[in-house]
This record gives C-alpha cells, sequence and structure tokens, in this order.
C-alpha cells in the first residue's frame, strides 16, 4: 500500500486495488459529522464515545494530535477508528531503563473514553485498511497503539488483533449492573451495608433533580475538582465539560441530590444510547461531610431507576483498578454488579521501545501495589 497526499495538509488518503477507499485525517473536522455518527449508530460496535460531537470536544480541549482513519465504499463512509497521538507517560522506572529518553508518543482509541473500530460492513477488508492506514502513516517517535474498550463483544477481534501483534491486559474493569432485572432484584442482590444506607438515605426528606450538564455547569464542575481533590485524582479541563455541553448536551445528565433543602451531592450521567447503557460518569460531591446524609446511595438508587424508565440494559458505576485490595472496587462490589474486565490491546511499535517501556511500566506497577 503506497501512501498519497491529498489537497488538504491533514488528510492522508491510501491507493487500493479494492472498492474501499481509506483515509486518514488529521482532525475530525472536514469529515460530515452526520455520516460519521450513521457508522457509530448503525455499527453493532458503536458508542457515544465515538459519536462525532465526542471526538471533537476532544479535539477542541486537549493538545492531542488526531490520527482518525476512515474507510469509503462508493464515497459513502463504512467503518472508521478515532485515534489520537499523546504524550506517553515515563515513570522513573521507565526512564531508568530506557538509553534515552527522547519525546515519546502513544496512539490511543481514544485518550478520553473508549474507542476501537467501528464497521458496517466489509468487515474483513475493512478492518485491514483501518489498521494499515494507522501503522503506515506512524512516525518514529510513536512507540505503541492501545484500544480500550468496555464492550467485551470486541473479543470477535480477539485472534485478529492477536495476528496483528495486539497483547491483551485487565488491569482495570467495569462493575454492570442488569437493568432488565428490575429494582427490586437488583436491591436484593446489594450488600447489606448498601442496603441499610439505602434506606436511611429514604428515611431522609430529599429529592433527585435531574438537569443537563449545561444547567449550572460552574458548581457542577466545582463540586467535580472538589471530589477529586479528596482523592489525589486529576480532573479534566473545564473547557472539555463546557464543549461536552454544548456539543452532545442531549447524552449528558446531572443528578442533584437534595436533603432537607440543602444540596449534597451531584453525580454526571452518560447516556450511550448506541451500547444501550447508562455511565455513572463523574461524582460532584464536595465535602466528605455530606456523606452523612448518603448521597451516594440516594443518586446511585434514581440512576438506576431511571435508567430502567428509559429503557437501558445496563447500568455502569464507573471504571475501577482490577485489583481486590483497591477500595473502590471493593466499594462498587458492594452494590451487586458484575465485574466485568475492560478489554485493553496494546501494540508496540517501535521494536526497541516498546519492550524496554513494558519492563519499566512493569517494575513501576510492582512498586505500586
Amino acid at each position: 500500500m503506497s501512501l498519497t497526499t491529498t489537497v488538504r495538509p491533514t488528510v492522508y488518503a491510501f491507493e487500493t486495488v479494492s472498492a474501499l477507499d481509506p483515509t486518514l485525517y488529521r482532525s475530525i473536522e472536514p469529515i460530515n459529522e452526520n455520516q460519521w455518527n450513521n457508522v457509530v449508530t448503525q455499527s453493532d460496535r458503536g458508542t457515544v464515545y465515538q459519536r462525532y460531537e465526542w471526538v471533537r470536544a476532544i479535539e477542541e480541549t486537549f493538545d492531542y494530535e488526531p490520527r482518525h482513519v476512515v474507510v469509503e465504499k462508493s464515497g459513502n463512509p463504512i467503518a472508521l477508528m478515532p485515534n489520537f497521538q499523546v504524550d506517553l507517560p515515563v515513570p522513573d522506572t521507565v526512564t531508568e531503563t530506557l538509553p534515552v529518553t527522547p519525546p515519546l508518543k502513544q496512539l490511543v482509541s481514544l485518550p478520553t473514553g473508549f474507542g476501537g473500530p467501528v464497521v458496517l460492513t466489509d468487515e474483513a477488508d475493512a478492518l485491514d485498511l483501518l489498521f494499515d492506514g494507522l501503522e503506515s502513516t506512524s512516525e518514529r517517535t510513536v512507540v505503541n497503539h492501545a484500544i480500550e474498550t468496555y464492550d467485551l463483544e470486541y473479543v470477535r477481534y480477539g485472534q485478529y488483533l492477536q495476528t496483528r501483534g495486539y497483547e491483551p491486559s485487565f488491569d482495570s474493569c467495569l462493575f454492570l449492573i442488569d437493568l432488565e432485572d428490575g429494582w427490586d432484584a437488583i436491591l436484593d442482590g446489594m450488600d447489606k451495608g448498601r442496603r441499610r444506607d439505602i434506606r436511611k438515605g429514604n428515611e431522609q426528606e430529599y429529592r433527585i433533580e435531574i438537569d443537563p450538564l449545561g444547567t449550572d455547569l460552574e458548581t457542577t464542575y466545582d463540586w467535580y475538582v472538589k471530589n477529586l481533590e479528596r482523592v489525589d485524582g486529576s480532573p479534566l479541563p473545564k473547557a472539555f465539560f463546557e464543549s461536552l455541553a454544548d456539543r452532545l448536551e442531549d447524552r449528558l445528565r446531572v443528578f442533584r441530590a437534595i436533603v432537607e433543602g440543602e444540596e449534597v451531592g451531584r453525580y454526571v450521567y452518560l447516556l450511550d444510547d448506541e451500547g444501550d447503557v447508562l455511565h455513572h460518569w463523574l461524582s460532584a460531591i464536595p465535602d466528605s461531610d455530606n456523606y452523612q446524609y448518603h448521597p451516594s446511595e440516594l443518586l446511585h438508587e434514581r440512576g438506576i431507576k431511571w435508567g430502567i424508565e428509559q429503557g437501558y440494559e445496563r447500568y455502569n458505576f464507573g471504571k475501577t483498578g482490577s485489583h481486590f485490595s483497591n477500595s473502590v472496587f471493593r466499594f462498587k462490589h458492594k452494590y451487586g454488579g458484575t465485574a466485568v474486565p475492560i478489554f485493553k490491546v496494546e501494540k508496540g511499535y517501535s521494536r526497541v521501545a516498546w519492550p524496554l517501556y513494558q519492563l519499566g511500566r512493569e517494575k513501576y506497577v510492582e512498586k505500586s501495589l
């Protein structure tokens, strides 16, 4: 496959002998939004994270370099894979392993959210063109490519990815609840401590209000930052919230817990209509003293019931580490959800830097446990 450059400097087109035409874009902006989203919504593997609006919000907010591959047939997109080139995180243990430490990059699909290939038709040929196109245009400083998704149906690509040199890892997971079981069965499946706290929360005078993300965004973001400060987390930039509120307003909801007239916490939910999942995306409980009012239990209860009312199949408690000693893992497990490993695969592009990086990363993980 040879590479040619089109008139637009941000787009690469590939010469192929088939009726399928792959193109690599350095921005999603020139791509038709409706055509992109049609692939996402019509495919069995599409999610809200791969929608045009989510990808565009990442481009607007972060200093990442887009590397999106799109395959067309008769002028219409039939497959796509959003990717971004980002800085490779290099812990000290990795720096000590590498002979030199030049600026290193990695390709991630997606760096904020879950990615991977989305294909409508001509699956075998389209997959080859997506991955071949990405690899053939990668710079020498790119160490690896990573795909991470919560959709375990991606296992259908497991052997294919293995033949391409991708390796799996299971260092994180999600807790999912089957909403089709109904609230009573879900409640019965929870740890007795969770059931007790839900009961105590309901003994108060409270209400849960639901608003779009753009309503009182300032307070939501401020409380989200305070929530992360308590656990030494790194908040997403406010500009990302603003872009999502503007571009993806119908897919984001803020649930607000008000107890005895005082608001005690908020949860931000992401509505994944493509994947039939209601994601508890972010927590915004500003003060640890507020936990005496059981805002987590009240918000999760309302979120689960609302998800059932809206017809979603699953409720996602959010990403956590998959180690049994992880406090977040243990907390979410008590809600009775099923621990589902996140499907993550990586392929090294650099024969020298990738194995050295893997070795250093393993040492870093061992030290942190």
